[in-house]
């Protein structure tokens, strides 16, 4: 074999016919590196690497993730390892190559170092796959197909949009009534003519991050909200404002009398099945992708949905892509898994609909159907609508084709800096369109 490469280079090459070496046949690939490079040789048959031992067991869980199932010959890290449990389409493992590759180049740019990856329709999932690390300090984890993410204003589609489309299916809510019929005790100039309409499309005119939770927590949180002035006249002009969802939370609380998270529990997360799915904090542990530095690790990354004390309409939902799996279907369903109805099929029409008027953005209610938003895929239909999360999450659903999909990201682990986040939308928009060109 050849001699040991360098500390930063990678040696390779093909053992020929009758060379193998104990355990190996003709045809290997032997590598003298770092572990971490296995990340991109998906497709090895069977890899070593040599490292000090403290190291190697740093390591080991990513090697397990990044061996083929087809290797099994052990040296010292003998794991349980399972198949890839997806279809393979019809141009086989090259075509799935291109999906790998595409992840591969944005870690390689250093815009995320972990992901998972899942596209499905109403029945079958057809490519779900987890690459790189969860969490890169204290210690690396590797990521895994059934991690828990934060995945911030995803929440906003998932929780608040379904929350209130079941108050609307109820009668609980009319979209086109002043919010100040629900929140009367928000008195703050302009608010009697501000409609759910405009909370829910981002027209009400509320600045976009008032940052409630820097000046108020707990029961003085939910006061300070109903304070706020907005900056324009309801409906005219766009902008993206947490503060919009953060109000429908607090109406749906105060038409449903119960609290905002054990509605979704009760209503959308335990129907759906949707376990894994919970506000705010879950026990750290492995499968728990890491946030930034300074928060630990379970915590919401969002300082409003930290500092209210109960779950808002934000931020702050934990879950994982089988429970989004779930949800997807449902809202594929026309508002039905299964046997269990969620949501009237009038209802999700009204909600994935633009409520937007001409010049502005197009969006649902808290649904992007822009379709020049920056995470959206292009191969997507025009009928498609979806959301982002600041964590670095894409959730997709394109009735027209009957399909959905994730990319979840750990955007800001290790740092929490925001300065690339308009390349790292495009990452996952880059991501997505390798998958649909592969499978749509």
């Amino acid at each position: 074999m050849a001699a040991r490469a360098g500390a930063e280079s990678t040696l390779e090459r093909h053992l020929p016919g009758g060379a193998a070496g104990p355990g190996l046949t003709p045809g290997d690939r032997v590598h003298h590196s770092k572990p971490h490079l296995l990340l991109r040789f998906p497709h090895a048959e069977g890899m070593l690497s040599f490292q000090k031992e403290g190291v190697r067991a740093a390591w080991k869980p990513v090697l397990v993730l990044a061996l083929s199932t087809r290797s099994r010959r052990s040296f010292g890290m003998e794991e349980q390892m399972t198949d890839r449990t997806c279809p393979v389409p019809s141009g086989g493992p090259a075509s799935l190559r291109q999906v790998e590759e595409a992840v591969r180049r944005e870690f390689d740019a250093g815009l995320f170092t972990g992901a998972v990856v899942l596209l499905g329709d109403r029945e079958r999932i057809l490519y779900h796959e987890a690459f790189g690390l969860a969490q890169v300090e204290p210690e690396p984890v590797a990521m895994r197909r059934d991690s828990l993410f934060d995945v911030a204003s995803v929440t906003k589609v998932v929780a608040t949009a379904t929350a209130c489309a079941i108050c609307v299916d109820e009668g609980r809510l009319d979209p086109d009534a002043p919010m100040t019929e629900y929140l009367p005790a928000h008195r703050a100039q302009g608010a009697k003519k501000i409609t759910l309409r405009h909370l829910a499309s981002h027209t009400s005119g509320f600045r976009a991050a008032p940052q409630i939770g820097r000046r108020a927590s707990g029961d003085a949180f939910f006061q300070a909200l109903l304070e706020e002035s907005p900056t324009s006249e309801p409906g005219a002009r766009h902008e993206y404002a947490c503060y919009n969802a953060i109000l429908l939370g607090t109406i749906v609380e105060r038409v449903t009398g119960m609290p905002f998270g054990e509605f979704c529990t009760r209503r959308i997360f335990r129907p759906l099945g949707m376990s894994e799915s919970v506000f705010n904090l879950v026990p750290p542990s492995e499968r728990v992708v890491g946030g930034p530095r300074g928060v630990p690790l379970g915590i919401s990354h969002n300082f409003d949905s930290r500092m209210a004390g109960r779950a808002i309409g934000n931020a702050g939902l934990f879950t994982t892509a089988a429970d989004l799996t779930r949800f997807a279907r449902m809202m594929l369903g026309g508002g039905e898994l299964g046997d269990t109805r969620i949501l009237s099929e009038r209802v999700i029409d009204d909600v994935t609909q633009p409520w937007t008027g001409p010049g502005f953005p197009e969006w649902g209610f808290l649904w992007c159907l822009n379709q020049r938003a920056e995470h959206r895929p292009s191969r997507l239909s025009p009928r498609a609508y979806g959301h982002g999360g600041f964590t670095g999450q894409s959730l997709w659903i394109d009735p027209e084709q009957g399909l959905f999909l994730l990319v979840l990201t750990n955007r800001i682990h290790p740092e929490y800096g925001t300065g690339c986040k308009p390349e790292q939308d495009r990452a996952r928009a880059r991501i997505a369109d390798a998958l649909l060109e592969v499978f749509a």
